[in-house]
């Protein structure tokens, strides 16, 4: 359920999840046993929900966040779903056609993915945009918040993390099978992830992400309603429009990486080794393996420093010699800003110690 694919999707993945793919709990849950969802084979129910990218349905989900991070300059629809409900329609029938409505009081935001474009329906604004082209780096959006997709992401990243089986429970009116998947990093902050799928197609239906320390989860997204079959073909197509406008610009993550100045980051940060970066976008890359790695962005000019000044304000602050950071912790989503010459953004689902050591060495590679 995106546009970016093959090798440029699995590297950027991380960076979705890190900055804004999660979500918190819902106020109804349905406990109601489901004892015809049981789990024999676990490993075998997370290659299922793994290989469920073909799985047609619709339905209706729920996402909220409980984190609390403060507003980033020109980052307010990312940092909104992480503290608070999403609400969203769904009709999916392939990877490469779907449609997200996000529901806002009385306004909403649809996206479509329809013959290899993204389109975006803003009915606030009575506009429908294009964005045509590959985005090898982009922002978060709601589409990544359903449950299947989070749920896809969440498991590739912990691929080698130990899976057992836990009680199943009733999702969106189905008896679904459940997993616990427990990361073996000690440096990253989530305890365990929590998901449930039907049994019968491998659909993941929920997902709980609870924070070491925690008592309960403080992501969770689920779907309320669904309905394991295709949508009609009326449904995942814009709708026509005279005025639509047509744009190839990348979103602003990826114009922040390309205004970016200077080489490539270092080789290693914090004891972790930089892992791969998309090509010709020097100014980001990602470092550690599975649930602890961590994204690293070299932001320029205002944008740069207006970053650095809210992390400032609402984290704390961190001695360097040569430089200036500031850390935000929120018992999950840890986040570092680094003022040198430059000013680099780092967040991950990784301890404060961790960014430290990777402020250390920021400040020490900074010419």
């Amino acid at each position: 359920m995106t546009v970016v694919r093959g090798q440029a999707w699995r590297r950027w993945g991380v960076v979705l999840l890190v900055v804004g793919v999660l979500c918190s709990v819902p106020i109804v849950l349905n406990r109601r046993p489901a004892p015809a969802a049981t789990v024999s084979d676990p490993r075998g129910l997370r290659q299922m929900m793994a290989a469920s990218g073909k799985r047609a349905f619709t339905g209706y989900a729920q996402s909220s966040g409980l984190l609390p991070l403060p507003p980033l300059p020109n980052l307010t629809e990312i940092s909104r779903p992480l503290s608070s409900r999403t609400e969203m329609r769904v009709w999916y029938a392939n990877p490469d056609s779907w449609r997200v409505d996000v529901i806002d009081g009385a306004t909403e935001r649809d996206t479509y993915q329809y013959l290899g474009s993204q389109w975006i329906w803003d009915f606030g604004d009575d506009r429908l945009t294009q964005v045509v082209g590959e985005q090898p780096v982009r922002l978060p959006r709601p589409a990544d918040l359903v449950p299947p997709e989070l749920v896809r992401r969440m498991l590739e990243l912990s691929a080698g993390d130990r899976v057992t089986a836990i009680e199943g429970k009733r999702v969106a009116g189905r008896d679904a099978a459940g997993l616990r998947i427990r990361p073996t990093s000690p440096d990253t902050t989530i305890d365990h992830v929590d998901v449930w799928a039907d049994p019968g197609s491998g659909l993941p239906l929920q997902a709980e992400v609870t924070a070491k320390g925690g008592e309960r989860p403080v992501f969770t997204t689920r779907f309320l309603q669904l309905d394991l079959k295709a949508p009609a073909a009326g449904t995942v197509t814009p709708p026509p429009r005279d005025d639509l406008q047509v744009t190839n610009a990348p979103d602003l993550l990826s114009q922040i990486a390309r205004r970016g100045r200077g080489g490539e980051l270092p080789a290693t940060l914090g004891g972790e080794q930089r892992r791969t970066a998309v090509q010709g976008l020097t100014s980001a890359a990602t470092y550690g393996d599975g649930l602890a790695q961590f994204v690293v962005i070299r932001l320029p000019g205002r944008f740069g420093n207006d970053a650095y000044e809210r992390v400032g304000t609402y984290g704390t602050d961190v001695h360097l010699d040569g430089g200036h950071g500031a850390i935000l912790a929120t018992g999950l989503l840890t986040i570092l800003a680094v003022r040198t010459e430059r000013v680099y953004l780092v967040a991950g689902f990784v301890q404060p110690a961790v960014l430290r050591r990777v402020a250390a060495d920021l400040a020490r590679s900074t010419p």
